[in-house]
């Protein structure tokens, strides 16, 4: 039996086994890992491709849902402050064409009120000799969705009729429910506000 040094320094004993020696100072470490196949290579590129495809479905179908919400809103937006404009506008020497225009853009609630008094209100506006033209309209979007909506709208409008004959400026500020009926945003209902 023999000593053999290592390349720490310490001492070790030989058997008189050679091999024993041997495996200690020329064994490699083991390897420990995954054998890359084309097969698992192909599997991976695969797995991520479809997780890739999913993400940009599920993304794609997210973003064209708020671009649909976002032109909806707009189109509301826009469609109140024109049926606020209509609602304002009244000549008493056209005021079938004034009122025809206000019911084309209602719905529900307001287009019942309103044909219920649309009489009486022909009646008043030719007899007051009432004239009303809109000079500005601001309006806001306070909610809304694909076929919904609810928009805050602001109205100076200057007025004439008999007991005002010089004209006086009015301001309306009017909240309006909209709703959509086939391709056209109508008023369901319309409220004057603060």
């Amino acid at each position: 039996m023999s000593t053999i040094t290592t390349q720490a320094g310490r001492a070790v004993k030989d058997s008189g086994r050679e091999d024993v020696a041997e495996s200690r100072t020329t064994k490699a470490p083991r390897r420990i890992g995954l054998h890359v196949t084309p097969k698992l290579l192909w599997t991976l590129v695969v797995l991520a491709l479809v997780a890739t495809v999913a993400l940009a479905a599920t993304r794609g179908r997210e973003w064209y849902a708020a671009r649909q919400t976002e032109q909806a809103n707009s189109a509301a937006l826009a469609a109140a402050k024109q049926l606020a404009v209509n609602f304002v506008t009244v000549d008493y020497e056209k005021v079938d064409a004034d009122t025809a225009r206000v019911k084309s853009g209602a719905t529900g609630e307001f287009l019942k009120s309103y044909s219920a008094s649309m009489d009486e209100l022909k009646k008043v506006l030719v007899a007051n000799k009432s004239v009303s033209t809109v000079q500005r309209t601001e309006a806001a979007l306070v909610s809304g969705d694909r076929d919904s909506a609810v928009a805050l709208v602001g109205v100076v409008a200057p007025t004439k009729n008999t007991s005002v004959p010089d004209g006086e400026t009015k301001t309306y500020r009017m909240r309006l429910d909209l709703r959509l009926v086939g391709e056209q945003w109508k008023v369901e209902n319309l409220e004057f506000v603060g």
